[in-house]
């Protein structure tokens, strides 16, 4: 059986968190909310219709990298594997969409980003998502998200566009 790969583009909803495994790998997780809308060619406008949010967890490299590069609010975009995860809380029940990372980076139609080449060992193991501290640092009632993501996270987007040359446009 083969796994769902999947991509996602949105923003982070927090910094990410992080901690280690059993076997002493980091790791790092967040989430991602994903906008749904659709452009109103009568309005001349994009009209929200909700946002989807994603559990995404990374390991080792990919952790320390994404713990930090990414802030509350930073357009990625993430593709990994694909887990639809059970969870009971009390008496409330439900099933999460939760990401293995292999790729994070940032959605450079937002904005321009340095990149800097790091060299670190990479050391194989267990599967780190079934790792009992990464499930337990994983929030499991999505309840708790907002249904829209943070009100200010495109006031850095309009200050970004405002420093973009006028010579590029030419």
């Amino acid at each position: 059986m083969s796994d769902a790969t999947v991509t996602v583009v949105g923003r982070l909803t927090a910094k990410p968190t992080y901690g280690h495994t059993k076997n002493n790998d980091v790791f790092a997780n967040f989430d991602v909310a994903v906008n749904h809308g659709y452009y109103d060619r009568e309005r001349k406008m994009y009209i929200e219709t909700g946002a989807s949010f994603f559990s995404v967890s990374t390991f080792r490299n990919l952790a320390i990298n994404a713990i930090e590069s990414l802030e509350r609010g930073t357009p990625v975009i993430v593709q990994g594997r694909l887990r639809l995860v059970k969870w009971e809380s009390n008496d409330k029940q439900g099933m999460t969409a939760r990401i293995e990372a292999n790729s994070v980076g940032p959605d450079l139609n937002w904005g321009q980003a340095d990149y800097t080449n790091i060299k670190r060992p990479r050391l194989d193991g267990d599967d780190p998502m079934d790792d009992p501290n990464v499930v337990e640092a994983t929030p499991s009632d999505p309840e708790g998200l907002d249904s829209e993501p943070p009100e200010d996270l495109d006031e850095d987007v309009d200050e970004s566009a405002e420093r973009i040359p006028a010579v590029l446009s030419a």
